[in-house]
């Protein structure tokens, strides 16, 4: 935890260093696949015909994943667990996003983690939305993305959830709890298609890097 609140202390000090206008795209996969935060995911999904490779290195848990947007508001992928504790696996997810109507803002997500049960099947629902910039970091922060929700199997069946400060076109930091563990971090985006994050996930360093492409 006084990991998370240092790395989150620094980013708060480096941002009035960060000014850009313009804001890349910042989806990236989490440790088990899914467009989202770390290890949480989010309502998010990768947009039809783009699909992106991942990779992930913890101390304890090593992972490589391709997702793919199949169609508008689908997503489906799979990645590879490297396990320092357990067997190797294979896992497949799905997520659905759904955009109520007058809600623009508001995304749903449902999606399920390891369809075929190699480490635990896990199902969640996600709801992200935007929240307003408080006066006093206007300057430095130019959105607040919030992303709460509820998860099964890896989740704990507890509420997850997290937060996105985006900080310039290139930066955000990223706050996240998954049921068992506050996360935080920094994420990068090198241009439209690269993403590289670091932080500390699960009281370990981890670094993880994300690449985007279209088929």
């Amino acid at each position: 935890m006084k990991k998370v609140f240092a790395i989150a202390i620094c980013a708060a000090c480096a941002l009035p260093v960060l000014a850009q206008s313009t804001i890349l795209p910042s989806r990236s996969g989490t440790i088990f696949g899914p467009t989202g935060l770390f290890s949480v995911p989010t309502a998010d999904v990768l947009t039809a015909r783009k699909f992106q490779i991942g990779t992930h290195f913890g101390r304890d848990l090593s992972t490589v994943a391709v997702n793919a947007g199949i169609a508008n508001f689908v997503e489906i992928g799979v990645a590879y667990l490297d396990r320092d504790d357990a067997d190797n696996r294979t896992i497949a997810s799905g997520k659905v996003q759904f955009i109520p109507t007058g809600f623009e803002n508001l995304k749903i997500g449902v999606g399920v983690i390891d369809i075929a049960k190699a480490v635990e099947r896990t199902g969640y629902i996600m709801v992200t939305t935007r929240a307003k910039v408080p006066v006093e970091v206007e300057d430095t922060v130019s959105q607040i993305i919030l992303h709460a929700g509820y998860g099964t199997g890896l989740f704990r069946e507890k509420i997850i959830g997290g937060a996105e400060g985006v900080l310039n076109g290139k930066w955000r930091v990223i706050l996240e709890y998954d049921g068992d563990n506050v996360n935080g971090g920094l994420r990068y985006s090198h241009d439209e298609y690269l993403r590289l994050q670091a932080g500390i996930l699960r009281n370990q360093l981890f670094f993880s890097a994300g690449y985007t492409m279209e088929f």
